[in-house]
């Protein structure tokens, strides 16, 4: 089975990048809820079109963001070797 999750560590740089400080102030920012974006960054939702929203405002390409893990029957995670496998390294 696989689990599809978001490459957290990229939108957090982008928030650096764009002296973001806070979810809070990226939520007011985006327009996206802070709860969603929590529920984004943790892996604990699905992707829908304010995840769209989000990455258009970062601008990031929403592709490039989408990671991909094998799930074991137990429930642990399997990584690549960088951690994850994007959409795009298929």
């Amino acid at each position: 089975m696989t689990r599809i999750t978001v490459d957290s560590k990229t939108i957090r740089k982008r928030m650096i990048d764009k002296d973001i400080k806070t979810l809070t102030e990226l939520s007011q920012l985006s327009g996206v809820s802070k709860p969603k974006i929590h529920q984004y960054l943790s892996g604990k939702t699905p992707l829908a079109t304010t995840f769209i929203r989000l990455c258009d405002f970062l601008e990031l390409n929403p592709d490039e963001l989408i990671l991909f893990n094998d799930v074991h029957v137990d429930g642990s995670d399997t990584e690549g070797t960088d951690g994850s496998s994007k959409l795009n390294k298929q």
